[in-house]
């Protein structure tokens, strides 16, 4: 989609857009997707080693896995919990090596507070978003603004990120 058509189609308020939106700025604070239950299709770098880390807290199934362009799905066994695939005879070491069709997230029933928090976004993005016109000179710009003129997003309050915690990624911390 252009960005002339979302201006447009957000002067008619588009629920589906800010319901992305929302789901995108969570994925944003966690690292991966965590509500609802999706099948994503992932492309990773090797490291070579007998565990992968995947960008998930809640692998569901590992739907098909390839190494190098070899199908290792059979061979695969993996953490629910955290996001690590095990491949006995290692995975490959190159860039974009591995291929991965993965089912991961929580049901909404599973997690209600990031459910909640999905709405919340959703509906405070899609009911406080304004057009400002901007002029200098000759040129003028139509710029989307939330509350109080800040730049249009779908920002997360320090409350919110607190709710989030448990299941933002922290490899390396």
């Amino acid at each position: 989609m252009a960005i002339d058509d979302i201006v447009t189609a957000q002067t008619q308020v588009d629920p589906a857009f800010w319901l992305r939106a929302a789901n995108q700025a969570i994925r944003t604070e966690c690292g991966w997707h965590v509500a609802p239950i999706i099948t994503e299709d992932l492309v990773l770098d090797g490291t070579g080693g007998r565990n992968l880390l995947v960008p998930s807290l809640r692998i569901r199934e590992v739907v098909s896995a390839k190494s190098d362009g070899h199908d290792v799905t059979d061979q695969v066994k993996f953490s629910r919990r955290a996001g690590v695939l095990t491949l006995a005879s290692g995975w490959s070491c190159d860039v974009g090596s591995i291929e991965l069709t993965i089912e991961h997230g929580y049901a909404a029933d599973e997690v209600p507070n990031v459910a909640a928090l999905i709405v919340t976004l959703t509906k405070r993005a899609a009911t406080s978003s304004a057009f400002v016109q901007q002029s200098i000179g000759p040129a003028s710009a139509k710029v989307a603004t939330g509350r109080e003129g800040a730049a249009l997003g779908v920002p997360l309050l320090e409350t919110e990120k607190e709710t989030l915690a448990p299941y933002r990624l922290n490899w390396g911390s």
